[in-house]
């Protein structure tokens, strides 16, 4: 069995004194953490907007994670491809995956938010079935 650590980037009902940054160094010290303890694999998720969790670019986070670590996995929690150009996520994620040494597990979505996707240039979300099921195809 692998036990991997999700990494949720979230202010969310926390003491209005912490920054974003402090966010960022707890949960980048807990990725460097996590290997040091054995977990197998992190998975940062893909946020945009809000103080629940904000990691716009998961893959360029799991780039940073990378250059820090050795051998635990780094894992998409997941990139969610109605928002995203999905040739530019395939090259993104290869390109992760060799600089890594064959670290990534790529996990994508659909979303889940309408809050999230009103900002994305009129991107409905009655529209992400199939523009996942699009993307999927031209990714995989």
């Amino acid at each position: 069995m692998d036990v991997g650590l999700q990494l949720i980037f979230s202010s969310y009902g926390w003491d209005a004194s912490v920054t974003d940054g402090t966010v960022y160094e707890q949960e980048l010290y807990l990725a460097e953490l996590a290997e040091q303890l054995g977990f197998d694999s992190v998975w940062p998720t893909e946020h945009h907007f809000f103080d629940y969790s904000f990691c716009p670019d998961n893959l360029e986070l799991l780039a940073f994670v990378a250059g820090r670590t050795t051998d635990i996995k780094l894992g998409t929690a997941a990139v969610i491809l109605p928002w995203n150009e999905p040739l530019r996520v395939a090259e993104k994620v290869a390109l992760l995956d060799t600089v890594s040494g064959g670290r990534v597990r790529f996990g994508m979505g659909r979303g889940l938010s309408r809050r999230e996707f009103e900002p994305f240039a009129g991107i409905d979300m009655d529209t992400s079935r199939d523009r996942f099921d699009e993307s999927s195809m031209m990714i995989v």
